[in-house]
């Protein structure tokens, strides 16, 4: 049986190839923890699939949506076969009192950080995370070296925004989907940057719409046993 980490999950690991995301949202505070909590009873109750290395659960900050980040070693597999494999890990949302569109597969693409962080480097209290859908004919990987060209003139290479560690780009296989997590040394810093820097950028690159996700603590991870 897999045990529980409070260790916080390394988005950048070397041997993973692909992370499978999973969003679930229209819970409740009151239920989040049970819910949670059941999540990760699944989990290690349930026998894992080769080729699956971690598993890591997020909880809302405002107490209504869970995001699970699982990660994989695979060659070439498919979304749909990554889908299959770990069906029966997948928590049963709606009993869970939540709702979630099926899970999608992404490559991590580009990790972006400040030119100098803090020694120690402080343990991350916020993950904000955020999907983007591509609607105009460019490629996922364009759009974010386009956002990430914009925010370097704007803001600066440096990147020297208060509590930054890093973010996390990552595209989907077909290369029309992003999947953005970032990570904050506080919540409260994240929310200043997000309203100061992320949403004119998003405006900018035509994705205002789409808005800048929500906000995750970690919860758990749960390593591949053995």
């Amino acid at each position: 049986m897999p045990g529980t980490s409070d260790v916080r999950p390394d988005i950048g690991r070397q041997d993973v190839t692909i992370a499978l995301v999973d969003e679930a949202v229209g819970g409740s505070p009151e239920r989040l923890e049970s819910a949670a909590a059941a999540v990760v009873a699944r989990w290690r109750s349930t026998p894992w699939p080769e080729g699956l290395v971690a598993l890591s659960l997020f909880t809302g900050t405002d107490g209504t949506s869970l995001l699970t980040y699982a990660q994989w070693k695979t060659d070439g597999t498919s979304q749909q076969a990554l889908r299959e494999a770990a069906r029966d890990l997948r928590p049963d949302w709606h009993a869970l009192g939540l709702s979630a569109d099926e899970p999608r597969a992404f490559e991590l693409y580009r990790v972006v950080r400040p030119t100098d962080l803090p020694e120690p480097l402080p343990v991350v209290q916020c993950y904000p995370a955020a999907f983007f859908a591509m609607n105009d004919g460019r490629t996922a990987r364009a759009w974010v070296d386009g956002l990430l060209g914009k925010e370097e003139k704007t803001e600066g290479e440096d990147r020297a925004y208060p509590g930054a560690l890093a973010a996390n780009f990552h595209v989907s296989a077909d290369d029309d989907g992003i999947f953005l997590l970032s990570e904050w040394a506080s919540e409260a810093e994240a929310v200043v940057h997000i309203k100061e820097v992320i949403e004119p950028l998003l405006e900018y690159m035509g994705q205002a719409e789409a808005g800048a996700g929500r906000r995750y603590a970690f919860h758990t991870t749960v390593p591949a046993a053995g």
